[in-house]
């Protein structure tokens, strides 16, 4: 089931479950700050309408605990555009600080009301479950044993007499619940469910968790054979983003002078070298601008902008006319690294840009597919890399009529080029 599927409210928690870990956690405290603000105010009024506990021990602990989850939910809030994924040290204390503060805060509701005669004793467990799925399975863990090791300190300090037990309650509404046999005989089956549910369910917290991770890396190997673009639109749409349609596109085609000859006079380890650090360096700067890669093989790269996702028939051919400029720019630095490093060789690239309507989408048979455009757009663009001058841009008086009033051109003349039957206007990048 791709994500086109499911319920709007599962989107809204998948959403929020994939954020960086700490605008997560800032966007969730802030929520909890709201609705645990209207929870205490709501409880003070009942409690106190009841009569049958006493507000100053019930009063401050609320109070306390609403301070506290504003305090993580600012401290969040602020650290969340500055360190998104909690890779600091602050950042991860003070996830740890908000993990152990709202187990705490169960706790302490859970001993002014009794532990073994409500079921606040749940809070607590129930605090470092959802800090697990929502923070990260440690800081759960975190959670629950603050909450295991607070919850023994205080019972053993109630069995010697130095606290006693549910002070919040007036008279002896707990009825003895406190002592060691209501305690084997109520409260102990209770904890006893509270720990294996904890047990289960951080057991299942690690197998999701492990299953992300595989999942991640599937996806990141699936990256690097698909391009990104047409990964994350089947991620998310299913197969339906990558059908055949007719679509304008902005096409980049560019290849390297001479690189027959080149190839011939080059060690085969060299020859590996370059290429790699070439197609890398290429491929970089097409992700900087959000191209779609169809082609890095022997020579030539193919890219183009436009689909799966689309913005603007303008913004499409920018993009492609300022990325042919960065990676012009990159070659050259390429040929001073490889000049450094004792390899002789020196990458000569010709560029050319078209803008037009193609067919594009999975193309292939069923066993085998591939996301690329064709068409006599795609052709063209090959066709004008074929006439630019080594170092230079050329593109289609299409795409230049897009892009004129932010880059600096030049009309190269009008040329014939094989296969298309006419003269074809050029027009070349001049800075």
């Amino acid at each position: 089931m791709h994500n086109a599927q499911l319920p709007p409210w599962l989107l809204t928690l998948d959403d929020v479950l994939t954020r960086p870990r700490i605008v997560r956690a800032a966007l969730v405290m802030g929520l909890f700050s709201v609705a645990q603000a209207g929870a205490s105010v709501l409880c003070f009024f009942l409690v106190g309408r009841s009569e049958q506990v006493r507000m100053d021990f019930f009063g401050p602990v609320v109070v306390t605990g609403l301070a506290g989850v504003v305090a993580s939910a600012a401290m969040l809030t602020w650290l969340a555009p500055r360190d998104p994924e909690g890779e600091t040290w602050l950042a991860r204390s003070v996830l740890g600080a908000t993990a152990l503060m709202y187990s705490l805060f169960g706790v302490a509701i859970a001993y002014i009301f009794g532990f073994w005669a409500s079921p606040f004793l749940l809070f607590p467990a129930v605090t470092g479950l959802l800090t697990g799925i929502l923070f990260g399975r440690s800081y759960g863990i975190l959670s629950v044993a603050g909450a295991v090791a607070a919850t023994g300190v205080l019972e053993a300090l109630r069995f010697l007499g130095v606290i006693a037990y549910a002070p919040a309650l007036i008279g002896d509404s707990v009825q003895d619940s406190g002592s060691v046999s209501r305690l084997l005989g109520t409260g102990g089956p209770l904890l006893v469910f509270v720990v294996v549910a904890m047990v289960l369910a951080f057991g299942m917290l690690a197998m999701v968790d492990r299953q992300r991770e595989a999942l991640d890396r599937s996806h990141e190997v699936i990256r690097r054979y698909v391009p990104a673009q047409v990964a994350a639109a089947v991620l998310e749409h299913g197969d339906t983003a990558t059908r055949l349609e007719r679509r304008k596109i902005t096409v980049f085609f560019s290849d390297i002078v001479g690189f027959t000859e080149t190839t011939e006079r080059m060690e085969p380890e060299d020859l590996a070298l370059v290429l790699g650090e070439y197609f890398s360096e290429m491929a970089a700067i097409a992700g900087r601008y959000d191209g779609t890669i169809d082609e890095l093989v022997g020579d030539a790269v193919l890219i183009f902008f436009g689909a799966p996702t689309a913005t603007n028939d303008r913004d499409h051919a920018l993009r492609s006319v300022r990325m042919a400029v960065e990676m012009q720019e990159a070659v050259v630095g390429l040929n001073a690294r490889w000049e450094q490093a004792g390899i002789d060789v020196e990458f000569r690239i010709r560029m050319g840009i078209n803008t037009g309507v193609v067919a594009v989408g999975n193309v292939g048979s069923g066993a085998r597919q591939k996301y690329a455009a064709i068409g006599r757009a795609v052709n063209l663009a090959a066709r004008i890399q074929t006439e630019c001058p080594p170092g230079r841009v050329l593109m289609t008086r299409a795409t230049w009529l897009l892009v004129r009033d932010e880059v600096r051109c030049e009309e190269h003349g009008e040329v014939e080029l094989k296969g298309i039957g006419r003269t074809t206007p050029l027009y070349a990048i001049t800075s």
